[in-house]
């Protein structure tokens, strides 16, 4: 992806588009922007900060954003949980660079409630009470999320029973190979579900382990533009 400026007119009474031009924005872990080792500040307005207070749990500030290492159990709890209700809609970006390409929970709560990229063709996206599993899998060589490779991947849902998801990498729309659920003609979100933990499923092995350069999440689907509008903003700002 290319390195953006991100300079907008001052005059004429423009205003350049930022994640928080789309409303609905409960979660901002903003590239550089009130990251520190022991906390990443929430740039939504909704102060709802990453926190760490075990220093041995705290990842590294790195390329704007912080760097996990599995090893060390590096995670942040939010400061207050997101939740996302039965049949609900939603939108999840994330600017990434993978170390190893195996169960990188990106945001999670328990064995029940994940986003992760769990190899390097497969996403995985876990919603709570009914346990459901959807695996999108996109290729079979290896090709999608490679590691030590700068991306940004989206995910969105629209609200409603029988709805499904729409997956993008570096703003171009994926199609999975094979969309696998427990659930599939309830909608794929059943149970909705609960987002509070950062780099991890609470109580799991299943740390993140690579940079999180940027990450957001909207408690409602966007529309296509507004999907464009996100993933042409990430692009260009990293």
């Amino acid at each position: 992806m290319g390195l953006g400026l991100g300079l907008g007119l001052s005059k004429s009474g423009y205003t350049p588009f930022t994640l928080t031009s789309v409303d609905s924005l409960v979660l901002w872990l903003q590239n550089g922007i009130g990251v520190a080792a022991e906390k990443w500040n929430d740039s939504s307005g909704n102060g709802n900060h990453a926190l760490q207070s075990d220093v041995n749990k705290r990842a590294t500030v790195s390329g704007g954003g912080l760097d996990f290492e599995r090893g060390d159990e590096d995670h942040y709890d939010l400061t207050s949980t997101i939740t996302i209700s039965t049949n609900g809609g939603f939108c999840f970006a994330a600017v990434i660079t993978l170390e190893t390409n195996a169960n990188n929970t990106i945001l999670g709560k328990d064995a029940f409630d994940q986003f992760q990229v769990r190899t390097v063709d497969e996403f995985r996206f876990r919603s709570d009470d009914s346990n459901v599993t959807t695996d999108f899998v996109f290729s079979t060589d290896g090709s999608t999320f490679p590691v030590s490779t700068k991306m940004l991947i989206l995910l969105n849902r629209s609200a409603g029973a029988s709805n499904r998801f729409s997956f993008f990498k570096n703003g171009t729309e994926l199609t999975a190979n094979t969309d696998t659920s427990s659930n599939e003609a309830a909608g794929e979100n059943p149970g909705g579900f609960d987002l509070n933990v950062l780099g991890v499923k609470e109580g799991s092995s299943q740390f993140f382990d690579g940079i999180m350069h940027e990450v957001a999440f909207w408690n409602r689907s966007l529309t296509s533009t507004e999907i464009a509008d996100v993933n042409s903003y990430l692009k260009n700002f990293h």
